[in-house]
């Protein structure tokens, strides 16, 4: 029923925050579009301005050049010098000359049968320049701004304020330097209201320059992204779905294994770490000759938890050596009475590498032990090896643990990383073989040669020697034709025994042959 509630909570949690994310990615992607449009109205204001401030120049250059002809003004040699000037100048519609407020020439339609009055100036920009405004004058298509230095008349070319197509989008405003005058306004040419609507407002960026007396106003309206890109937006939902769901199942997993971790290291402090007992026996007799202490996580009213998983998570999360500081602890606290009453029993606890390298676990196990020092060679504390074991500090250890009379043995003994190589790194009182060769022994498996080699190198190395996974009499049989003195465990003599089991099962006489069956 929980887990049913739990599965029903995690799929509202996913659809939850998968909802979440794709509202998160159409906002994401409305505040992309709208900071896009920002930088390319910014940029078109910029742009526009460096146009002004690029046409003033030419046109006052083009004045000024003007100026300086040599020739008499409207003479054909003068005319000449203006068509040069026009031609070279891409701001600069054409070229003038004006006498007493009248256009006497130009450089295009030359001398002017009917000179064109002026009208008085709209205002003056800089030094004696006199500016109109949107100006009509004869021959011209349409109206121009006029620029005049003393006897010289420029028209501003129809072209100069056509920026690049990428920002005709955008409404643009010329402006003096105090607004007061508006010399350009051009509207947007493409600009789509389609795409945009009452909730996102215009926006105006203004751009001048003060030593030219110039602004530049770029305005454009911001646009909604479902309305531009409604196909973007199905794109963006879609995605944003599948990373929200993503994300919510990432999380819940390392909610969960955050939880787990949790829960062990309280299980840990709180005791909730049982123990079982594998019989150890004698292979020529089946005589009982210890046990070895099997974890099990039991956290208050939940199922059993196997050491499959809270081993290897313990080990990941720097929680081994408290957890064989807890089973050791608890061994050590049933067994005690079994101990001290027959000495040739032994008690096998299994430890890693990290625990032994662990300062603090030494400390612990041997002022655990300091008022039961005598039972110190009875307690083998088995090496997990998972990892190679060559560092100082674990050589070190395993040596002050022998010295203080522990008996250290390298478990699942030929698998993986527990190899020969490890017995010239630090002395071992004996080795575990894995039930990987014992199961090999009934089979054609190549493995089936290796297993009287590593019993005659143990004999020769002086090591006890105690074999995993005997189910059956053939496996014993061919064990004991082998290997008739060394010890082993497995199902066909017992299987893994409760505290109370072996309370109640333990042989009056430790000489007795065990009796329990499988």
């Amino acid at each position: 029923m929980n887990r049913k509630i739990f599965r029903r909570v995690s799929a509202w949690k996913i659809l939850l925050w998968a909802c979440l994310s794709m509202l998160g990615g159409m906002l994401l992607a409305q505040l992309a579009l709208t900071v896009a449009e920002l930088r390319h109205i910014d940029a078109s204001s910029v742009q526009a301005l460096q146009r002004a401030e690029d046409a003033a120049r030419a046109t006052g250059q083009a004045l000024r050049r003007a100026e300086a002809s040599p020739f008499d003004h409207c003479s054909e040699a003068d005319l000449t010098v203006l068509r040069n000037i026009t031609y070279a100048n891409s701001y600069v519609a054409d070229l003038a000359r004006i006498d007493q407020g009248k256009v006497r020439c130009t450089a295009l339609w030359g001398k002017l049968a009917q000179p064109f009055q002026l009208p008085a100036p709209h205002y003056q920009a800089g030094p004696g320049f006199d500016i109109w405004l949107r100006q009509e004058i004869v021959h011209t298509h349409s109206p121009s701004n006029l620029v005049a230095l003393r006897r010289s008349l420029a028209l501003t070319a129809p072209t100069t304020f056509d920026l690049n197509r990428f920002y005709q989008d955008v409404s643009l405003r010329i402006t003096n330097g105090d607004g007061t005058r508006v010399l350009v306004e051009r509207e947007g040419i493409r600009y789509n209201p389609a795409g945009a609507i009452g909730l996102l407002p215009a926006v105006d960026v203004t751009h001048c320059n003060s030593a030219m007396a110039l602004c530049a106003q770029a305005t454009a309206r911001l646009h909604w992204y479902p309305v531009l890109y409604p196909l973007g937006l199905l794109a963006v939902l879609a995605g944003s779905f599948v990373v929200g769901a993503l994300a919510c199942l990432l999380h819940l997993r390392s909610r969960r294994h955050h939880s787990v971790l949790d829960r062990l290291r309280h299980g840990i402090a709180n005791d909730e770490i049982a123990l079982m007992y594998q019989p150890i026996v004698c292979i020529s007799d089946r005589r009982l000759k210890g046990y070895e202490a099997l974890a099990r996580w039991r956290p208050a009213d939940e199922p059993e938890i196997g050491p499959d998983i809270f081993v290897p998570l313990a080990a990941q999360n720097r929680l081994s050596s408290a957890l064989a500081k807890a089973v050791l602890a608890r061994a050590l606290r049933e067994m005690q009475d079994l101990l001290q009453a027959d000495p040739t029993l032994m008690l096998a606890v299994n430890t890693e590498v990290a625990d032994i390298e662990d300062p603090d676990f030494i400390r612990f196990a041997l002022n655990l032990t300091a008022p039961l020092a005598a039972l110190r060679p009875q307690l083998h504390l088995e090496v997990t090896e998972r990892a190679d074991i060559r560092s100082t500090t674990f050589t070190h250890n395993i040596e002050l643990l022998r010295r203080a009379g522990f008996a250290i043995w390298i478990d699942d003994f030929g698998t993986g990383s527990a190899n020969l190589s490890h017995l010239s790194y630090a002395r071992f009182d004996g080795i575990k073989i894995d039930r990987l060769f014992t199961n090999a022994l009934s089979t054609g498996s190549p493995l089936r040669q290796v297993l009287p080699n590593l019993l005659r190198l143990a004999d020769e190395l002086d090591l006890q020697v105690v074999i995993e996974g005997i189910e059956s009499e053939e496996q014993l049989q061919l064990i004991r034709s082998i290997a008739p003195d060394i010890h082993a465990q497995g199902w066909l003599f017992s299987k893994a025994l409760e505290l109370a089991e072996v309370l109640q099962q333990r042989p009056s006489s430790a000489n007795d042959e065990l009796g329990l069956a499988a």
